[in-house]
């Protein structure tokens, strides 16, 4: 076999290995057409610089790093968009409505996420790769590029904050939950 084989056919391999829980990671992030274009830029890397992406058990939190970057780019772009169109509303054009700020979700959905989003922007990230993706902590300190020491801390103090943040709706939770009863008890 040529090394252009080998290399389509690791390629094939990590797509039809990990394509849909780099998706699934984009989708927590993104709206539905933004991940899907996430995830086709995070194989187009994989495609372009092949020699450089580890084996397994590295893969996934490579390719994650990789969909972060590309998410990270669309988010710029994205307030780049924005600077601009208000800009041409200075001048009197009115921008069209943007899908992605049209978002449903349940009123509990809601209170987690607005806590989560109060996080700072890289602690969020490694709470949502703990919690969504289920990385370990080494593979989340691959991903952000961090010592695994560094995470540890960051999640530590990331789930402290929302701790604090979520604690008065867990008290008012429990006050309207019916009584446990005691074991032995009926």
């Amino acid at each position: 076999m040529t090394l252009q084989t080998d290399n389509r056919s690791r390629c094939e391999a990590i797509w039809s290995d990990h394509r849909h829980q780099v998706l699934a990671y984009c989708l927590r992030r993104a709206s539905s057409t933004d991940a899907e274009d996430a995830c086709a830029e995070t194989f187009l890397v994989v495609w372009r610089r092949i020699d450089e992406i580890p084996p397994a058990p590295k893969t996934l939190p490579c390719l994650y790093g990789i969909a972060r970057k590309s998410l990270s780019n669309q988010t710029r772009a994205f307030y780049r968009r924005g600077r601009l169109q208000a800009k041409l509303t200075n001048v009197g054009m009115a921008p069209a409505a943007d899908p992605m700020l049209v978002v449903v979700q349940g009123a509990d959905d809601k209170v987690v996420t607005d806590a989560v989003r109060r996080l700072k922007p890289v602690d969020r990230e490694i709470v949502m790769l703990d919690v969504w993706e289920g990385l370990s902590r080494a593979e989340i300190a691959d991903v952000m590029g961090m010592t695994r020491a560094a995470v540890d801390q960051r999640v530590h103090r990331a789930y402290q904050k929302l701790s604090r943040a979520l604690q008065p709706v867990l008290e008012i939770s429990s006050l309207n939950s019916p009584p446990i009863a005691e074991e032995g008890g009926t």
